[in-house]
């Protein structure tokens, strides 16, 4: 059976550097998708610029509801933002889950992905910000019915091996069993595309280039998704972000000689949603 593997980049729009470290990436390494914050500023234009510069790359949306502004007037979707219009943080929202309107939830998400389109980009796929699609089984319904409606491919819910992610962890344990069981089972009802897994230990502590080179080592038949967050430090990352400098320390791995050998020498095929996993449902 094919090794098949989607590298997807998170974040792109972060910040200018996150979004130029991202194509260099696809450009120099081993990065072949990528899924973009459209409602931060300048996040679109790095949109309309990559499909420029990196036509193979595959561009898709990061589904956000928890970083700056809605693309929705902040009006029309009031559960979800502070007084000030913006976004509340990651704990507020699980906080506040069953406080949120599900109608204002599909409502933002759309907005989003009808801005990315309006680059003129082709969508690859969906996945979304610190996993927030996985915290209510109704905002995963939406997730899919966007992506069935859009004729796209979303991240898988959980990944292979929970205890590897971070931001999977801070979930309460009802949201990780739904993630790890009945959201896999809604998916496949739905026939929505997906990887057959999902790695996402290459990130904080374990960004390194031997991490990545054990997960090329173990990467099966079939196609997996192995998630990072490469990027360029600049300005505006090392000011907001908790997550700075460990985007270059992935950078750096994943556009290195001993990866990009490893991944030819396994024979891995590494490619887009289109190409590996849409065209396969």
């Amino acid at each position: 059976m094919r090794r098949r593997l989607v590298v997807n980049a998170d974040d792109f729009g972060r910040s200018r550097g996150v979004s130029a470290g991202i194509v260099e990436g696809h450009l120099d390494g081993l990065v072949s998708t990528t899924t973009a914050l459209v409602n931060l500023p300048g996040a679109l234009d790095d949109v309309a610029q990559a499909a420029r510069r990196a036509p193979a790359l595959g561009l898709g949306v990061h589904l956000n509801l928890t970083l700056g502004r809605p693309v929705a007037d902040p009006t029309s979707v009031a559960s979800l933002v502070t007084p000030q219009g913006t976004f509340l943080s990651p704990d507020e929202l699980v906080a506040r889950v069953d406080r949120i309107d599900t109608e204002e939830v599909a409502r933002e998400w759309r907005a989003q992905i009808e801005a990315f389109l309006s680059t003129s980009a082709s969508l690859d796929h969906l996945d979304s910000h610190h996993h927030v699609a996985l915290l209510s089984p109704a905002w995963w319904a939406i997730c899919l019915d966007l992506a069935a409606g859009f004729r796209c491919g979303v991240r898988p819910p959980a990944p292979a091996d929970p205890s590897d992610d971070v931001l999977f962890s801070r979930f309460p344990e009802a949201t990780r069993r739904f993630a790890a069981g009945d959201a896999a089972r809604l998916r496949a009802a739905r026939g929505v595309p997906s990887p057959d897994r999902l790695v996402t230990r290459f990130f904080g502590a374990q960004a390194t280039l031997g991490t990545l080179l054990a997960v090329l080592e173990e990467v099966p038949g079939g196609t997996t998704e192995l998630m990072c967050h490469a990027g360029r430090l600049d300005a505006v990352l090392l000011a907001e972000s908790g997550y700075a400098q460990e985007r270059e320390l992935e950078l750096v791995a994943l556009i290195s000689a001993p990866a990009r050998e490893a991944a030819s020498r396994l024979a891995i095929e590494c490619g887009t949603y289109r190409q590996l996993v849409n065209a396969n449902a």
